[in-house]
């Protein structure tokens, strides 16, 4: 079972859907941890970063709030509700063949459906938790439902008027009005924030189906805006032409190996094909195209130009020169974790700690690979500290700016 074992490192199927097992393999975990690392890359995320008064905060939300704290919640809280389910009716199966380890309090509320057959399926787990408690404890349901409106509209508030934003700093005041003031780029910026939220609203309510597709498609498309940040912070010698067209070419690959693909006519392969998310498949031409095409667009003037910004950041983001003999044992750390910790290398994981199909033999009394990824994330979580602090990767700059 794909919950005591992750079904091989790759596995040479036109879908994802068509694996033994299911998709999740060890490329496919790792690729999709590539595509949440879309949302950081997302410009509304640098918009936030510039927005603070001080990157002093970033290094310990970034090691203590976010591997640390947030890592613990997802292993305790997500779990308890992910196997909970299964024993209070969201698993068909697990009501039907083991009725007498099932309290069916879910089951009716799904009407006699499988969690996973609904039209929301692992997305209508938590709504359906706090269901249950409406009846014994009203109250903590309010809350909850609070708490989940706060956390929408805190996300939505924040994408919503950094796209207006953007529309009128690159668009209006670069194209239409390169002489509008702060108040007018306000009243802009206002303005499509309106129409994106009736956008937004519009597409909710009479293309559903479109939800999910574009749901799928948003953070593995942020995620191809990876090359431009390495580009500004690190590689000097990538073009504009050649980010330009390795984001296209990004763009479309995600697209055609995520389900829209399959819905323009593709027939040659289905979603996630070699078990390789879209985030992958996009970066792969992606990066690629724009190492390609940067090869051959190269302009001494321009290298020259940005080079002084990158001259600047060496200057005073650059690590020390008593802390260079650690790039490397960064490095390996870095690489050996993302292989071994989520990537294809943690197949390791399913027997290390016992055989995955004996309980008996569990060392820990937990499958192996639940084992494994603890101590990766612990492992995580120092890796995390390293490139923060030691690394300086996360502290502000000792030069006065």
């Amino acid at each position: 079972s794909h919950y005591v074992a992750i079904p091989g490192m790759i596995q040479f199927v036109d879908a994802g859907s068509k694996a033994v097992g299911g998709p999740w393999t060890g490329i496919m975990i790792l690729t999709y941890m590539f595509a949440l690392m879309g949302i950081q890359s997302a410009p509304a995320f640098t918009m936030w970063a510039f927005s603070n008064q001080s990157p002093k905060p970033f290094a310990p939300q970034q090691v203590w709030a976010s591997a640390f704290g947030i890592g613990a919640i997802l292993f305790f809280f997500t779990a308890v509700q992910g196997i909970g389910s299964h024993f209070l009716g969201a698993n068909l199966d697990m009501v039907t063949n083991n009725p007498d380890v099932v309290n069916n309090v879910i089951g009716p509320n799904l009407g006699g459906k499988d969690l996973m057959e609904t039209a929301s399926k692992q997305g209508g787990l938590v709504p359906q938790l706090i269901n249950l408690m409406g009846d014994s404890t009203p109250w903590l349901v309010g809350l909850l439902s609070v708490c989940a409106l706060a956390a929408m509209q805190s996300t939505g508030a924040a994408y919503m008027s950094t796209a207006g934003a953007m529309i009128t700093r690159d668009i209006v005041k670069r194209y239409l009005l390169p002489n509008a003031s702060d108040a007018q780029q306000k009243l802009f910026g206002r303005f499509f924030v309106i129409i994106i939220v009736a956008l937004a609203l519009l597409v909710a309510a009479t293309a559903t189906d479109a939800l999910v597709l574009l749901g799928g498609l948003a953070v593995a498309y942020g995620f191809q805006m990876w090359p431009a940040l390495i580009a500004i912070c690190f590689w000097p010698w990538l073009t504009r032409a050649g980010i330009t067209l390795g984001l296209v070419a990004g763009l479309v690959a995600v697209t055609c190996t995520e389900s829209i693909g399959q819905s323009l006519g593709i027939s040659n392969w289905g979603r996630w094909p070699l078990t390789i998310h879209s985030a992958g498949w996009g970066i792969f031409f992606n990066l690629g195209t724009a190492i390609l095409v940067s090869f051959f667009t190269q302009n001494k003037n321009e290298f020259n130009h940005k080079m002084k910004y990158h001259n600047f950041l060496k200057d005073y983001a650059g690590l020390p020169a008593e802390k260079r003999n650690l790039v490397p044992i960064a490095w390996i750390i870095t690489l050996l974790w993302f292989f071994f910790g989520i990537g294809p290398g943690a197949v390791i994981g399913n027997w290390i700690f016992g055989d995955p199909t004996n309980p008996a033999g569990w060392i820990f009394g937990i499958p192996s690979i639940w084992a494994w990824q603890i101590l990766f994330w612990i492992i995580g979580v120092y890796m995390m500290w390293m490139l923060a602090y030691k690394m300086e990767l996360s502290t502000p700059s000792k030069k006065d700016i």
